[in-house]
């Protein structure tokens, strides 16, 4: 879940090695935010540069994967202990399964174990962030119990994942490059976007409102939240030739992604947020369309109203975003048809777990289970008639609201390479307007706004063994020894 945060100031190449808070002056939560990205940017750099992309200590190695005795053909084993995978602790502190693994909420139908071949077994991590919604413990119940729930958190998550490599046996040597070249495949290069306002509507101005003469017309300083919500790639302009798709050999694909290359990628879709994706909403219940609240917003523009378009999530679905090879749909962004303060239900126009229009797959169900936290997110885009998100439309300037605009495009590759860029749902950019000197915070070129890679999230892999069709599973982390006992 995104966090009610000013903007990111953090940025690795201006190299600044610590923040100097001055007397006197104004306490933001970017600053703070900072000095913690400069400290951890130092530690895991100097991490990853001692231990390399990945290791795990000898004295406590974790995620070891083994078959299980008397079953060794429908789930593997996974060890607790610890690893570092680009500089970053990575903590299992208990022995697991591939099936019970305590963040992966596998899906062992659509996500099993292979029944023959070899595949790798691998690591997939990344940060999270956490609010009190997710962890209650967050929040001060001195503050009230509908009180301000103060900072939030980060989480570095793992996942055990499986890749099976069909025909072609690499063996033990060649395993973690070709796993390489199926992860490079699957998401790289990412797709850019470039962040600008434009000039003033025309009409008389308002005399309630701002001068028109500023470029970002609204009334507070936000912090747009641009975030792909189903993978593809960019639609061409208006008026453009779509461009030629390329098919991927079906041994580094499977499933729906094999439909999916078959037939040409999809065109990803976007929503967007003026409040960081922040406003949500704990579940208590749902019931088709009609979903009860724990508690309402903090105020009117924190809340909920009539035409809202709100995405039901839970701590299984968020971290299913993160599947290299998607086993299910991603969750629908819903209008809101009706509330109903005095019961706390929002009424929605489709069951949240019914399948979208043209599908046949539901997404995987959120209920009520107050185990997984679900919660209502609010997005504050306005999509087409019968649609749930926006088209990716590339080199095209995309109006948000007030002004801010934002442009998609495709990455330069070199010479001889697919010039199509991937956009991964969950990608996003973070885009902080502000009424003083309305405008955005964007990087200028000598072109105009800079087209930037995703924001996040930052996703970190490790192959950790080898499981050939028969035998035992060959492991691929190498272990270090503390230098300082």
């Amino acid at each position: 879940m995104a966090v009610d945060i000013s903007r990111v100031t953090f940025d690795a190449s201006k190299h600044y090695s610590r923040l100097i808070h001055q007397q006197g002056r104004v306490t933001l939560d970017a600053d703070a935010n900072e000095q913690a990205a400069v400290l951890l940017h130092y530690l895991r750099t100097v991490v990853a540069d001692v231990l390399g992309p990945a290791a795990s200590p000898r004295a406590a190695p974790g995620f070891t994967v083994t078959r299980i005795p008397g079953d060794p053909a429908r789930d593997l084993a996974v060890g607790a202990g610890r690893l570092y995978a680009d500089g970053l602790l990575v903590e299992n502190g208990a022995p697991t399964t591939y099936l019970t693994q305590p963040e992966g909420f596998v899906d062992e139908e659509r996500a099993p174990v292979p029944a023959s071949g070899p595949f790798v077994a691998y690591l997939r991590v990344w940060e999270r962030e956490i609010t009190a919604i997710q962890d209650p413990a967050i929040r001060e119940v001195a503050l009230g119990g509908a009180g301000p729930d103060t900072a939030a958190r980060a989480k570095v998550v793992w996942q055990v994942a499986l890749h099976p490599f069909g025909d072609e046996d690499p063996g033990g040597g060649g395993a973690a490059a070709r796993l390489g070249e199926w992860l490079d495949a699957l998401h790289r290069p990412a797709g850019l976007l470039a962040a600008r306002v434009g000039p003033p509507l025309p009409g008389p101005p308002d005399p309630c409102a701002l001068s028109p003469a500023a470029r970002f017309r609204g009334p507070e300083n936000q912090l747009y939240r641009v975030q792909i919500h189903t993978s593809g790639t960019g639609a061409p302009p208006p008026g453009a030739a779509p461009a030629a798709r390329r098919t991927v050999p079906s041994s580094r694909r499977r499933g729906a992604a094999a439909r999916a290359t078959a037939e040409g990628p999809p065109v990803a879709t976007f929503v967007w947020s003026r409040e960081n994706a922040s406003v949500a909403f704990p579940v208590a219940a749902v019931a088709g369309p009609v979903v009860t609240l724990e508690e309402w917003g903090r105020d009117g523009r924190l809340g909920l109203d009539v035409g809202d378009r709100v995405e039901l999530v839970d701590d299984a679905n968020a971290v299913r975003a993160a599947d290299d090879v998607p086993t299910a749909p991603p969750q629908g962004v819903h209008r809101v048809t009706a509330v109903d303060r005095a019961a706390r239900t929002v009424t929605l126009d489709a069951d949240p777990n019914a399948p979208a229009p043209g599908r046949r797959t539901p997404p995987p169900p959120v209920s009520g289970d107050p185990g997984l936290h679900p919660y209502l997110r609010r997005w504050d885009h306005r999509p087409a008639a019968g649609a749930q998100a926006l088209p990716v439309v590339l080199d095209t300037w995309i109006p948000l609201e007030d002004g801010v605009e934002v442009r998609f495009t495709d990455p330069p590759q070199p010479a001889g390479r697919e010039a199509a860029g991937r956009f991964r749902r969950g990608d996003h950019w973070l885009v902080p307007a502000r009424t003083l000197p309305g405008d955005v915070l964007w990087p200028q070129t000598d072109e105009g706004p800079a087209a930037l890679a995703p924001h996040g999230t930052a996703y970190h892999y490790v192959p950790l063994a080898y499981v050939p069709a028969q035998g035992d599973p060959v492991p691929l982390v190498p272990a270090f020894s503390p230098l300082f006992p």
